[in-house]
């Protein structure tokens, strides 16, 4: 056998990407003492009302029986 190379990788490393740093999602948030709920710090706006809250989800499932495709979709939306 000889020595592996400075270049060899594992198979599982040679897809691998450069980490992104974390990239904060969420404004910074307050609490509201007198409402008690979490308000944005920028704008004093509730958090729930935020656009970041809403959601949008499809769902695909498919099934395979007696040589038979079946498939379902469902659509979630806040």
């Amino acid at each position: 056998m000889t020595a592996s190379h400075v270049t060899d990788r594992p198979f599982g490393l040679t897809k691998a990407v450069p980490v992104r740093p974390d990239v904060d999602a969420y404004p910074a948030l307050n609490l509201c003492p007198e409402r008690q709920i979490s308000v944005t710090v920028d704008d004093g706006q509730p958090f729930i009302h935020a656009p970041s809250m809403a959601s949008k989800l499809t769902t695909t499932a498919q099934t395979r029986e007696d040589s038979q495709l079946d498939e379902e979709t469902e659509k979630d939306t806040d």
